[in-house]
């Protein structure tokens, strides 16, 4: 679903369109790191099913390591949606509105509300993440992946959506003002 309540943003370019960008390695690198772990849970989960399906067994980490993975996808995959601004928006409101300063205050609005739950998001996460990682009572996820270690993916995507939802509301206060207004 594409962010309408940003009409302005609608033609804009996104950052990987724009290749000279310093923040090109960045998105390839977001881009490799889903490739990567797509193609790890898959292949884990093929070796298992083998495992137990033909062997009778099966290994005990690759399961919680999985399931690791599945987040680490799926904070990826938002951090990526944001990135593109195909996120998810709530847009019961702005789709009635006509086009005009009005409909790009209430974007500004939405995207500050974003900036803003993904910025505490971010501070509760680290908080979680440097608890454990001081004192870990968690343990490890499978041997050699402390609980530290993974929720240090926590604050790192809640932190990289909150910049990227700062930026949008950048532009829609800016377009706001100008009362700009791209098809």
């Amino acid at each position: 679903m594409t962010n309408t309540g940003n009409p302005f943003l609608q033609g804009s370019r996104t950052m990987m369109e724009e290749k000279k960008s310093p923040l090109a390695f960045l998105v390839r690198l977001e881009d490799g790191v889903l490739i990567v772990i797509l193609m790890g849970m898959v292949l884990l989960s093929f070796i298992q099913i083998l495992l137990r399906n033909i062997f009778g067994i099966g290994l005990i980490w690759i399961d919680p390591l999985v399931r690791q993975m599945l987040l680490w996808i799926t904070l990826t995959g938002a951090m990526v949606a944001t990135r593109e601004n195909k996120h998810i928006t709530v847009d019961a409101v702005t789709r009635y509105l006509p086009p005009g300063r009005i409909k790009l205050a209430t974007g500004f609005i939405c995207d500050a509300f974003a900036t803003t739950v993904c910025a505490l998001l971010a501070s509760a996460t680290f908080r979680v993440f440097f608890m454990e990682f001081q004192d870990p009572l968690g343990g490890t996820i499978m041997p050699g992946l402390p609980v530290w270690a993974s929720l240090l993916t926590l604050p790192v995507a809640f932190g990289v959506m909150t910049l990227r939802f700062l930026r949008l509301s950048i532009l829609s206060l800016l377009h706001t003002i100008k009362g700009e207004i791209t098809p």
